[in-house]
């Protein structure tokens, strides 16, 4: 009985570590039983994954959004500046660490140091000509999404345009022209600072907000 309520108990958990043992078996297999597979070969067996990954990301929005609502919602406002800076606090900290580590790594491992130039270069992506300020200035647009429907799927940047003017230079990137772009990715900073007002105002009109 003991070991029934246990498995009941981490059901999850025990499905979890079958499912990647099974799929490293699985895994082995399949690269013995066959040297080279094609790429349609490789998205039939892939298809499953993706589907899991498919329905994991579908609730990524909206349990994001309602949790920060309930959270800051039923918080005391008296602990608002408490949790605030905290929260700021460990985001700059966790920030600071990441970048580190990223340095680190980058100056000791040297990742595609050993590839040839012209294999690299097919694979860069093209790189988006844009100043640091206006970065910045997408950082805050971002904050304040003029459609909440439209944040779920796209996300403000600043592109810059050449003028075809003789005195304007390629390089200086102060001459451009910028333009409106929206590009195709969920604006996260958006929903999350949208949640957190809408959170707050939640928690200031109490009982009225119960409905």
């Amino acid at each position: 009985m003991r070991v029934l309520q246990f498995v009941r108990a981490n059901l999850i958990t025990i499905l979890t570590i079958v499912g990647v043992f099974s799929g490293l078996a699985v895994g082995i297999i399949l690269k013995h039983v066959k040297h080279q597979w094609t790429e349609r070969e490789v998205k039939y067996v892939e298809f499953p994954g993706e589907l899991f990954l498919r329905m994991l990301k579908v609730l990524i929005i909206p349990l994001l959004t309602a949790s920060i609502i309930c959270a800051i919602g039923t918080l005391d406002l008296s602990l608002s500046k408490k949790i605030a800076l905290r929260a700021i606090a460990y985001y700059g900290l966790t920030t600071i660490m990441a970048v580190s580590l990223g340095i680190i790594l980058v100056v000791t491992i040297q990742p595609g140091l050993h590839v040839k130039n012209k294999e690299f270069s097919k694979t860069l992506p093209e790189v988006r000509k844009v100043l640091t300020q206006d970065t910045l200035l997408d950082l805050i647009r971002n904050l304040f999404p003029p459609n909440l429907v439209q944040a779920t799927m796209q996300q403000y940047s600043t592109k810059l345009e050449n003028n075809s003017h003789p005195y304007f230079k390629e390089h200086d990137l102060t001459t451009w022209t910028p333009v409106e772009h929206y590009a195709d990715n969920t604006n996260v900073l958006g929903l999350v600072f949208f949640s957190v007002i809408l959170g707050i105002a939640i928690g200031i009109m109490k009982e009225k907000a119960k409905p």
